[in-house]
Protein backbone atom coordinates (compact mmCIF):
# COMPACT_ATOMS: atom_id res chain seq x y z
CA UNK A 1 0.00 0.00 0.00
CA UNK A 2 0.82 3.44 -0.95
CA UNK A 3 2.29 5.01 1.92
CA UNK A 4 0.33 8.02 1.59
CA UNK A 5 -2.83 6.59 1.22
CA UNK A 6 -2.60 5.21 4.58
CA UNK A 7 -1.96 8.38 5.61
CA UNK A 8 -4.82 9.65 4.15
CA UNK A 9 -7.36 6.82 5.32
CA UNK A 10 -6.36 7.38 8.73
CA UNK A 11 -6.89 11.47 8.64
CA UNK A 12 -9.82 10.36 6.98
CA UNK A 13 -11.14 8.64 10.03
CA UNK A 14 -9.85 11.15 12.55
CA UNK A 15 -12.25 14.41 10.95
CA UNK A 16 -14.91 12.21 10.74
CA UNK A 17 -14.84 11.42 13.83
CA UNK A 18 -14.06 14.40 15.46
CA UNK A 19 -17.03 15.79 13.65
CA UNK A 20 -19.17 13.17 14.52
CA UNK A 21 -18.20 13.80 18.37
CA UNK A 22 -18.47 17.33 17.84
CA UNK A 23 -21.90 17.50 16.33
CA UNK A 24 -23.47 14.32 16.55
CA UNK A 25 -26.68 13.55 13.79
CA UNK A 26 -26.44 16.34 11.20
CA UNK A 27 -30.03 16.41 9.48
CA UNK A 28 -30.23 18.89 6.70
CA UNK A 29 -31.40 22.20 8.12
CA UNK A 30 -30.42 21.45 11.60
CA UNK A 31 -27.50 23.79 13.14
CA UNK A 32 -25.86 20.61 13.80
CA UNK A 33 -25.44 20.45 9.89
CA UNK A 34 -24.97 24.53 9.28
CA UNK A 35 -22.13 24.13 11.81
CA UNK A 36 -20.22 20.77 9.94
CA UNK A 37 -20.57 22.55 7.10
CA UNK A 38 -18.73 25.58 8.66
CA UNK A 39 -16.20 23.01 10.26
CA UNK A 40 -15.72 21.83 6.76
CA UNK A 41 -15.02 25.20 5.12
CA UNK A 42 -12.33 25.72 7.89
CA UNK A 43 -10.61 22.27 6.57
CA UNK A 44 -10.84 23.13 2.60
CA UNK A 45 -9.34 27.00 3.45
CA UNK A 46 -6.07 25.28 4.64
CA UNK A 47 -5.84 23.57 1.68
CA UNK A 48 -7.37 24.82 -1.90
CA UNK A 49 -7.16 28.01 -3.21
CA UNK A 50 -10.38 29.32 -3.66
CA UNK A 51 -12.84 28.18 -0.75
CA UNK A 52 -16.35 28.88 0.03
CA UNK A 53 -19.67 28.05 1.69
CA UNK A 54 -22.86 28.38 -0.47
CA UNK A 55 -26.36 28.47 1.41
CA UNK A 56 -29.59 27.10 -0.12
CA UNK A 57 -32.75 26.63 1.43
CA UNK A 58 -34.74 23.23 1.67
CA UNK A 59 -38.45 22.57 3.15
CA UNK A 60 -37.38 20.18 5.83
CA UNK A 61 -39.34 16.48 5.80
CA UNK A 62 -40.95 17.55 2.70
CA UNK A 63 -38.92 14.75 0.79
CA UNK A 64 -40.84 12.04 3.24
CA UNK A 65 -43.70 13.38 3.59
CA UNK A 66 -45.68 11.22 0.55
CA UNK A 67 -45.35 8.31 3.40
CA UNK A 68 -48.00 10.16 5.90
CA UNK A 69 -50.17 11.16 2.72
CA UNK A 70 -50.03 7.31 1.61
CA UNK A 71 -51.16 6.10 4.76
CA UNK A 72 -53.57 8.82 5.26
CA UNK A 73 -55.49 8.28 1.89
CA UNK A 74 -55.57 4.29 1.82
CA UNK A 75 -57.41 4.87 5.55
CA UNK A 76 -59.63 7.20 3.71
CA UNK A 77 -60.54 4.81 0.78
CA UNK A 78 -61.39 2.08 3.04
CA UNK A 79 -63.83 4.04 4.85
CA UNK A 80 -65.20 4.74 1.48
CA UNK A 81 -65.42 1.43 0.40
CA UNK A 82 -67.37 0.40 3.51
CA UNK A 83 -69.60 3.42 2.13
CA UNK A 84 -69.99 2.02 -1.56
CA UNK A 85 -68.32 4.68 -2.78
CA UNK A 86 -65.39 3.41 -5.10
CA UNK A 87 -64.98 6.51 -7.17
CA UNK A 88 -63.75 8.71 -4.15
CA UNK A 89 -61.27 5.96 -3.12
CA UNK A 90 -59.93 5.79 -6.15
CA UNK A 91 -59.41 9.16 -6.53
CA UNK A 92 -57.79 9.26 -3.40
CA UNK A 93 -55.52 6.10 -4.08
CA UNK A 94 -54.32 7.84 -7.43
CA UNK A 95 -53.52 11.21 -6.20
CA UNK A 96 -51.18 8.91 -3.23
CA UNK A 97 -49.57 7.06 -6.40
CA UNK A 98 -49.05 10.34 -8.53
CA UNK A 99 -47.61 11.94 -5.46
CA UNK A 100 -44.92 8.91 -4.77
CA UNK A 101 -44.13 8.73 -8.31
CA UNK A 102 -43.10 12.44 -8.20
CA UNK A 103 -41.99 13.54 -4.70
CA UNK A 104 -40.30 9.78 -4.43
CA UNK A 105 -39.33 8.29 -8.23
CA UNK A 106 -38.28 11.28 -9.92
CA UNK A 107 -37.58 13.88 -6.73
CA UNK A 108 -39.59 16.39 -7.85
CA UNK A 109 -40.60 19.09 -4.93
CA UNK A 110 -44.28 18.45 -5.02
CA UNK A 111 -44.77 18.77 -1.37
CA UNK A 112 -41.86 21.38 -0.55
CA UNK A 113 -44.26 24.00 0.09
CA UNK A 114 -45.97 22.62 2.98
CA UNK A 115 -42.87 22.46 4.65
CA UNK A 116 -41.04 24.58 7.30
CA UNK A 117 -38.05 26.20 5.17
CA UNK A 118 -34.98 25.84 6.43
CA UNK A 119 -31.20 27.10 5.39
CA UNK A 120 -28.42 24.30 4.01
CA UNK A 121 -25.03 24.97 3.11
CA UNK A 122 -22.85 23.22 0.45
CA UNK A 123 -18.98 23.21 0.81
CA UNK A 124 -16.54 24.03 -1.78
CA UNK A 125 -12.80 23.87 -2.20
CA UNK A 126 -10.89 24.55 -5.20
CA UNK A 127 -7.59 23.44 -6.66
CA UNK A 128 -5.83 25.39 -9.56
CA UNK A 129 -3.46 23.28 -12.05
CA UNK A 130 -0.17 24.64 -12.71
CA UNK A 131 -1.27 25.52 -16.27
CA UNK A 132 -4.30 26.29 -17.85
CA UNK A 133 -7.69 24.90 -16.99
CA UNK A 134 -8.84 22.36 -19.87
CA UNK A 135 -10.99 20.17 -17.75
CA UNK A 136 -12.29 19.89 -14.09
CA UNK A 137 -12.91 16.81 -11.59
CA UNK A 138 -15.43 17.02 -9.04
CA UNK A 139 -14.87 14.78 -6.07
CA UNK A 140 -17.64 14.97 -3.64
CA UNK A 141 -19.73 13.75 -1.16
CA UNK A 142 -22.99 14.97 1.58
CA UNK A 143 -22.20 15.91 5.20
CA UNK A 144 -25.84 15.49 6.03
CA UNK A 145 -26.36 12.14 7.64
CA UNK A 146 -30.03 10.80 7.39
CA UNK A 147 -33.55 10.17 9.16
CA UNK A 148 -33.22 6.90 11.43
CA UNK A 149 -35.46 4.21 9.24
CA UNK A 150 -37.42 2.29 11.70
CA UNK A 151 -38.11 -0.32 9.49
CA UNK A 152 -33.97 -0.86 9.00
CA UNK A 153 -33.46 -0.34 12.56
CA UNK A 154 -36.29 -3.24 13.43
CA UNK A 155 -37.10 -6.62 11.74
CA UNK A 156 -34.67 -5.59 9.00
CA UNK A 157 -35.39 -8.82 6.85
CA UNK A 158 -39.24 -7.45 6.26
CA UNK A 159 -37.92 -4.53 5.06
CA UNK A 160 -38.75 -4.71 1.57
CA UNK A 161 -42.13 -6.87 2.02
CA UNK A 162 -43.11 -3.93 4.00
CA UNK A 163 -42.47 -0.95 1.83
CA UNK A 164 -43.11 -2.64 -1.64
CA UNK A 165 -45.89 -4.11 -0.21
CA UNK A 166 -47.59 -1.32 0.98
CA UNK A 167 -47.07 0.32 -2.32
CA UNK A 168 -48.79 -2.82 -4.28
CA UNK A 169 -51.43 -3.42 -1.44
CA UNK A 170 -52.50 0.54 -3.00
CA UNK A 171 -52.26 -0.98 -6.56
CA UNK A 172 -54.48 -3.47 -5.79
CA UNK A 173 -57.01 -1.55 -4.09
CA UNK A 174 -57.44 0.72 -7.19
CA UNK A 175 -57.37 -1.46 -9.31
CA UNK A 176 -60.11 -3.35 -7.26
CA UNK A 177 -62.39 0.13 -7.09
CA UNK A 178 -61.95 0.24 -10.50
CA UNK A 179 -63.55 -3.03 -11.62
CA UNK A 180 -66.10 -2.15 -8.98
CA UNK A 181 -67.05 0.66 -10.63
CA UNK A 182 -66.72 -0.85 -14.27
CA UNK A 183 -68.72 -4.23 -13.37
CA UNK A 184 -71.89 -3.17 -11.32
CA UNK A 185 -72.17 -7.21 -10.31
CA UNK A 186 -68.94 -7.08 -8.32
CA UNK A 187 -70.42 -4.51 -5.93
CA UNK A 188 -72.57 -7.83 -4.45
CA UNK A 189 -68.95 -8.93 -2.88
CA UNK A 190 -67.91 -4.87 -1.78
CA UNK A 191 -68.74 -6.15 1.90
CA UNK A 192 -66.41 -9.03 1.35
CA UNK A 193 -63.52 -6.65 -0.21
CA UNK A 194 -63.90 -3.71 2.36
CA UNK A 195 -63.32 -6.37 5.40
CA UNK A 196 -60.11 -7.58 3.50
CA UNK A 197 -58.93 -4.49 2.62
CA UNK A 198 -59.64 -3.27 6.42
CA UNK A 199 -57.16 -6.28 7.47
CA UNK A 200 -54.47 -4.95 5.32
CA UNK A 201 -54.37 -1.47 7.00
CA UNK A 202 -52.23 -3.44 9.12
CA UNK A 203 -49.48 -3.50 6.81
CA UNK A 204 -49.77 0.09 5.25
CA UNK A 205 -50.37 1.38 8.62
CA UNK A 206 -47.18 0.71 9.74
CA UNK A 207 -45.53 3.11 7.16
CA UNK A 208 -46.64 6.15 9.15
CA UNK A 209 -43.58 5.16 11.19
CA UNK A 210 -41.32 4.45 8.74
CA UNK A 211 -38.63 7.29 9.82
CA UNK A 212 -37.96 8.58 12.99
CA UNK A 213 -37.37 12.29 14.07
CA UNK A 214 -33.56 11.43 15.08
CA UNK A 215 -30.58 11.61 12.93
CA UNK A 216 -28.12 8.75 12.61
CA UNK A 217 -24.39 9.66 13.01
CA UNK A 218 -24.04 9.15 9.32
CA UNK A 219 -20.68 8.01 9.37
CA UNK A 220 -20.33 5.47 6.47
CA UNK A 221 -23.46 7.56 4.86
CA UNK A 222 -21.90 9.55 4.26
CA UNK A 223 -19.42 11.89 6.25
CA UNK A 224 -16.63 9.59 5.22
CA UNK A 225 -17.15 10.54 1.41
CA UNK A 226 -17.21 14.23 2.10
CA UNK A 227 -13.69 13.68 3.63
CA UNK A 228 -12.44 11.34 1.31
CA UNK A 229 -12.86 14.26 -1.37
CA UNK A 230 -10.77 16.47 1.02
CA UNK A 231 -7.91 14.41 0.66
CA UNK A 232 -8.30 13.84 -2.55
CA UNK A 233 -7.67 17.75 -2.97
CA UNK A 234 -5.09 17.97 -0.26
CA UNK A 235 -3.44 15.28 -2.40
CA UNK A 236 -2.88 17.87 -5.40
CA UNK A 237 -2.44 20.80 -3.43
CA UNK A 238 0.57 19.97 -1.39
CA UNK A 239 2.04 15.91 -3.25
CA UNK A 240 1.06 16.20 -7.16
CA UNK A 241 0.25 19.20 -8.89
CA UNK A 242 -1.42 18.63 -12.12
CA UNK A 243 -0.81 20.36 -15.16
CA UNK A 244 -4.36 21.17 -16.75
CA UNK A 245 -7.24 19.83 -14.38
CA UNK A 246 -9.31 22.27 -11.95
CA UNK A 247 -9.91 19.90 -8.85
CA UNK A 248 -13.28 20.65 -6.82
CA UNK A 249 -13.44 19.74 -3.69
CA UNK A 250 -17.69 19.38 -3.21
CA UNK A 251 -19.25 18.58 0.66
CA UNK A 252 -23.36 18.89 -0.06
CA UNK A 253 -25.76 19.05 2.25
CA UNK A 254 -29.33 18.02 1.91
CA UNK A 255 -28.70 15.00 0.46
CA UNK A 256 -31.18 13.38 2.23
CA UNK A 257 -33.73 15.87 1.73
CA UNK A 258 -34.26 14.50 -2.11
CA UNK A 259 -30.24 15.82 -3.12
CA UNK A 260 -31.30 19.63 -2.63
CA UNK A 261 -27.61 20.49 -2.34
CA UNK A 262 -26.69 18.99 -5.54
CA UNK A 263 -29.48 20.20 -7.23
CA UNK A 264 -28.82 23.98 -6.01
CA UNK A 265 -25.02 23.61 -6.52
CA UNK A 266 -26.10 22.42 -10.29
CA UNK A 267 -28.43 24.82 -10.53
CA UNK A 268 -26.44 27.78 -9.48
CA UNK A 269 -22.99 26.65 -11.20
CA UNK A 270 -24.74 25.58 -14.35
CA UNK A 271 -22.65 27.32 -16.97
CA UNK A 272 -19.40 26.83 -15.59
CA UNK A 273 -19.94 23.21 -15.48
CA UNK A 274 -20.48 23.10 -19.07
CA UNK A 275 -18.07 25.74 -20.62
CA UNK A 276 -15.24 23.01 -19.92
CA UNK A 277 -15.14 19.57 -19.76
CA UNK A 278 -16.45 18.08 -16.08
CA UNK A 279 -16.45 15.14 -14.67
CA UNK A 280 -18.32 14.01 -10.92
CA UNK A 281 -16.72 11.74 -9.25
CA UNK A 282 -19.40 10.99 -6.42
CA UNK A 283 -19.09 8.46 -3.88
CA UNK A 284 -21.67 7.37 -0.76
CA UNK A 285 -22.44 4.47 1.58
CA UNK A 286 -18.30 3.19 1.31
CA UNK A 287 -18.74 0.59 3.84
CA UNK A 288 -17.09 -2.89 2.42
CA UNK A 289 -14.54 -2.81 -0.53
CA UNK A 290 -15.82 -6.04 -1.16
CA UNK A 291 -18.91 -4.54 -2.26
CA UNK A 292 -17.41 -1.00 -4.37
CA UNK A 293 -19.23 -0.70 -7.56
CA UNK A 294 -19.65 2.21 -9.69
CA UNK A 295 -23.36 3.44 -10.59
CA UNK A 296 -24.42 3.25 -14.09
CA UNK A 297 -27.91 4.75 -13.35
CA UNK A 298 -29.53 6.59 -10.85
CA UNK A 299 -32.69 8.03 -9.36
CA UNK A 300 -34.36 4.89 -9.20
CA UNK A 301 -32.84 3.83 -12.46
CA UNK A 302 -35.01 6.77 -14.40
CA UNK A 303 -31.39 8.77 -14.60
CA UNK A 304 -28.64 6.86 -17.17
CA UNK A 305 -24.93 7.72 -16.79
CA UNK A 306 -22.46 7.71 -19.65
CA UNK A 307 -20.96 4.17 -19.78
CA UNK A 308 -18.01 5.14 -21.15
CA UNK A 309 -16.91 7.22 -18.66
CA UNK A 310 -17.68 4.46 -16.55
CA UNK A 311 -15.58 1.96 -18.16
CA UNK A 312 -12.99 4.72 -18.56
CA UNK A 313 -12.82 4.27 -14.25
CA UNK A 314 -13.08 0.40 -14.20
CA UNK A 315 -9.98 0.25 -16.52
CA UNK A 316 -7.99 2.59 -14.21
CA UNK A 317 -9.33 1.04 -11.32
CA UNK A 318 -8.04 -2.53 -12.96
CA UNK A 319 -4.95 -0.55 -13.64
CA UNK A 320 -4.79 0.12 -9.72
CA UNK A 321 -5.26 -3.09 -8.71
CA UNK A 322 -8.70 -2.53 -7.23
CA UNK A 323 -11.75 -4.58 -8.09
CA UNK A 324 -14.45 -2.75 -8.81
CA UNK A 325 -17.71 -3.76 -10.70
CA UNK A 326 -20.79 -1.51 -12.60
CA UNK A 327 -24.24 -2.17 -12.03
CA UNK A 328 -27.63 0.08 -12.23
CA UNK A 329 -29.48 1.80 -9.47
CA UNK A 330 -32.11 -0.86 -8.01
CA UNK A 331 -35.70 0.68 -8.09
CA UNK A 332 -37.34 2.21 -5.09
CA UNK A 333 -33.71 2.37 -3.50
CA UNK A 334 -33.51 6.05 -3.96
CA UNK A 335 -30.82 8.62 -5.41
CA UNK A 336 -27.39 9.67 -4.87
CA UNK A 337 -26.42 13.47 -5.75
CA UNK A 338 -24.31 12.58 -9.02
CA UNK A 339 -27.87 12.25 -10.40
CA UNK A 340 -28.53 15.97 -10.67
CA UNK A 341 -25.67 16.64 -12.71
CA UNK A 342 -26.03 13.85 -15.10
CA UNK A 343 -29.90 15.00 -15.79
CA UNK A 344 -27.76 18.22 -16.62
CA UNK A 345 -25.61 16.21 -19.25
CA UNK A 346 -22.51 16.09 -16.99
CA UNK A 347 -20.50 13.01 -16.96
CA UNK A 348 -21.00 11.76 -13.89
CA UNK A 349 -21.05 8.69 -11.34
CA UNK A 350 -21.47 7.47 -8.13
CA UNK A 351 -19.26 4.97 -6.17
CA UNK A 352 -20.99 2.91 -3.80
CA UNK A 353 -19.51 0.42 -0.90
CA UNK A 354 -22.12 -1.63 -0.05
CA UNK A 355 -24.94 -4.23 -1.66
CA UNK A 356 -27.73 -1.74 -2.64
CA UNK A 357 -31.16 -3.65 -3.22
CA UNK A 358 -33.78 -2.83 -0.52
CA UNK A 359 -33.36 -6.84 0.32
CA UNK A 360 -29.88 -6.26 1.22
CA UNK A 361 -27.69 -3.19 2.22
CA UNK A 362 -25.32 -2.89 5.14
CA UNK A 363 -27.13 -3.16 8.82
CA UNK A 364 -25.86 -0.19 9.76
CA UNK A 365 -27.17 1.85 6.56
CA UNK A 366 -30.18 4.26 7.92
CA UNK A 367 -29.57 3.46 11.73
CA UNK A 368 -28.13 3.96 14.60
CA UNK A 369 -25.08 1.74 13.80
CA UNK A 370 -23.72 3.91 11.27
CA UNK A 371 -20.63 5.13 12.92
CA UNK A 372 -16.79 4.61 11.70
CA UNK A 373 -16.50 1.17 12.98
CA UNK A 374 -18.33 -0.66 10.68
CA UNK A 375 -16.50 1.68 8.08
CA UNK A 376 -13.85 -0.86 6.75
CA UNK A 377 -10.31 0.77 6.29
CA UNK A 378 -9.70 -0.71 2.72
CA UNK A 379 -12.94 0.36 1.54
CA UNK A 380 -11.23 4.49 1.92
CA UNK A 381 -8.07 3.38 0.78
CA UNK A 382 -9.89 1.89 -2.44
CA UNK A 383 -12.00 4.92 -2.90
CA UNK A 384 -8.96 7.78 -2.33
CA UNK A 385 -6.59 5.33 -4.88
CA UNK A 386 -9.21 5.11 -7.40
CA UNK A 387 -9.85 8.90 -7.62
CA UNK A 388 -6.49 10.04 -7.50
CA UNK A 389 -5.43 7.59 -10.12
CA UNK A 390 -8.05 8.75 -12.49
CA UNK A 391 -7.25 12.20 -12.31
CA UNK A 392 -3.82 11.97 -12.79
CA UNK A 393 -4.78 9.80 -15.42
CA UNK A 394 -7.36 12.35 -17.36
CA UNK A 395 -4.89 15.21 -16.96
CA UNK A 396 -2.00 13.18 -18.36
CA UNK A 397 -4.38 12.26 -21.32
CA UNK A 398 -5.64 15.98 -22.21
CA UNK A 399 -1.77 17.12 -21.42
CA UNK A 400 -0.99 15.46 -24.68
CA UNK A 401 -4.12 16.33 -26.62
CA UNK A 402 -3.53 19.00 -29.09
Amino acid sequence: MKKYLKDYTEQVYEETQKIIDKFGPRLAGDQASLDTADHILDSFKKISDQSEKEDFYIHQGAFLGWIKILVFNYALAIIFMWLNLAFISVILLVLSLVILVLQFFLYKPLLDMFYPKRKASNVIGIIEPKKEVKQQIIVSGHHDSARIFNFLTHQPKLYSFRVTGSIALIIIMVVVNLLILIFSQLEAFNLYLSIFFTFTFLLVGQMWFFASKKGTPGAGDNLVASMVAMMVGKHFKEVEHLNHTRVIMLSFDAEEEGLRGARAYVKKHKEQLKEIPTYLLNSDCLYDEKELFFLTSDLNDFVKYDEDFIDELLEVSEVAGRFVFKQPISFLTGGTDAAEFAKEGIKATTLIGMPWTNDNRMNSYHTPDDTLEHVNFNVVVYALDIFISYIKYKDKEVGIKK
